[in-house]
């Protein structure tokens, strides 16, 4: 059980020593050590979670295997945004963007984002869960407002207080959950996750639906639902790309945990009609929302903010289906889009160092100046917007069938509609990037490690939408299990 523990350790004590270098090399040493340390020690307890839950600091800690589901992704990208950080802030740093003490301040923060991600999947306790996912926000919004710039600044304190008022109703919600369980138990409450599931059925319904409103206005902020999503297309237009990253492939998906754990709650507490109800509504609101501002959007950066907001609401809408089906295309499309939006900010990330520009007029022949990363960059675009043999395809078909099969014909209907108008939308604007004659000159990108894990990420995101590996078919229908009310 301690390897939770290391788990949780390694990403302050990288942050700590990151900090604390002062040469260049020495730090990016350090924050690829770090990274590659912290995977290492997840091997063991993630793939123990997957048979029987596992606890650390009496029940105050805990992965079951919804958990390490979540923290499995956390641990990949934040690895993979490590490796592409020292070639991205090397440059900037090479261009005079950026000093070397704003650089130990970069990757101390990049992992304590990631240790308060990483604190959140493991919470059992509620309120540690509630004071992680607060604690994501303070140390993301100085990385958003990393540049010190006007608009980066006013884009992390947009964040800070539209995250941390929506969070407070996310905090009135843990005490009314809170107060449920102290009325069932006699005065003595809990606030432990798996012991709530445990009286779930005990506490009272009218408190338990009462309570979900909140989580889910204070949660769904964070998560990026519409309409409480507006700090999202700033934050990720201004933070450094890796961030973007981060905050796009991971961060929403931690919030969205939390929402999923009160589902689980609620569902026993009071059934599901309830929980799928508002889940599909504000699931195509999100949808509806992003096709608009995907549809007249000149900035490729919020581009793909406004994408995370319609996922996020795809995700919302397979959990609000249901079903085995459902709740089974839902979670992969977690890791689908994390793979992907991940590696769209990767190559967009080389634009923008190329091009020295987020305006989409302002970028044209990517191919040609880029030929990998433009090229990827071309794949990425057509996986998230929607297209086979993509894995992004796999999970929203996986959604569809769901939907056919319950027979939920609006929701099938807005979702194709949606899906469409944003498909074009997309391909549209990474076209006008990819194609055409560059005024800027080839690169040559082969020299560089981060070259490597793009290629890496676009054979991933290929080969999930041919081919499941089993153990990861096995987790999902372990975690599917937990979210229906198993165990």
């Amino acid at each position: 059980m301690m390897m939770i523990g290391a788990m949780l350790f390694i990403p302050i004590i990288t942050a700590l020593l990151c900090f604390m270098m002062q040469k260049k090399r020495a730090v990016e040493l350090v924050n690829l050590s770090g990274a590659a340390a912290l995977c290492i020690a997840a091997v063991s307890p993630l793939k123990a979670a997957l048979s029987a839950p596992l606890y650390f600091m009496g029940n105050t800690f805990f992965l079951d295997a919804l958990s390490a589901y979540f923290m499995g992704i956390i641990v990949i990208i934040s690895l993979l945004t490590a490796i592409y950080s020292i070639d991205y802030m090397g440059q900037e740093f090479r261009e005079g963007l950026v000093s070397i003490r704003e650089i130990r301040i970069y990757y101390a923060l990049m992992h304590l984002f990631v240790f308060t991600m990483l604190l959140a999947a493991a919470s059992n306790n509620i309120a540690i869960f509630w004071i992680a996912i607060e604690g994501t926000t303070l140390v993301s919004a100085l990385l958003v407002g990393f540049y010190k710039n006007r608009q980066s600044i006013e884009a992390a304190w947009k964040y800070i207080i539209l995250c941390t008022v929506s969070i407070t109703f996310a905090l009135l919600g843990i005490f009314i959950i809170y107060y449920a369980s102290v009325v069932t138990l006699g005065g003595h409450g809990t606030m432990n996750w798996t012991e709530l599931r445990d009286i779930a059925e005990k506490l009272n319904p009218a408190t338990v639906k009462l309570a979900f409103i909140f989580i889910l206005l204070g949660y769904g902020a964070k998560a990026g639902i519409a309409p409480v999503h507006n700090w999202l297309p700033d934050a990720h237009s201004q933070a450094p790309t890796p961030i973007s990253a981060l905050l796009s492939g991971v961060l929403l998906k931690c919030a969205f945990l939390g929402i999923l754990r009160y589902v689980i709650i609620v569902n026993k507490a009071a059934g599901p009609l309830y929980s799928e109800h508002l889940l599909l509504f504000f699931g195509l609101l999100s949808m509806g929302l992003a096709t608009a501002f995907i549809l007249m959007q000149n900035n490729y950066k919020r581009l793909l903010a406004y994408s995370s907001i319609e996922h996020i609401g795809i995700i919302a809408v397979g959990i609000g289906i249901g079903g085995f089906w459902g709740i089974y295309g839902s979670l992969l499309h977690v890791l689908n889009h994390a793979v992907v939006k991940t590696l769209l900010f990767f190559t967009t990330g080389r634009v923008r160092l190329k091009y020295h520009s987020t305006k989409i007029d302002k970028v044209k022949g990517a191919i040609e100046a880029l030929p990998v990363s433009g090229t990827v960059m071309l794949l990425a675009a057509l996986a998230i917007a929607g297209a086979p043999p993509f894995n992004i395809f796999l999970s929203e078909f996986t959604i569809m069938k769901a939907a056919v099969d319950s027979g939920s014909w609006i929701t099938f209907t807005l979702f194709i509609v949606f899906a469409t108008v944003i498909f074009g939308a997309i391909v549209y604007h990474f076209g006008k990037m990819t194609f055409g004659k560059s005024e800027k000159s080839r690169d040559i990108e082969w020299n560089r490690i981060s070259t490597y894990v793009i290629i890496i990420m676009a054979v991933v995101m290929l080969t999930l939408g041919i081919h499941l590996p089993s153990f990861l078919d096995s987790t999902l229908k372990s975690s599917v299990n937990i979210v229906m009310g198993g165990r």
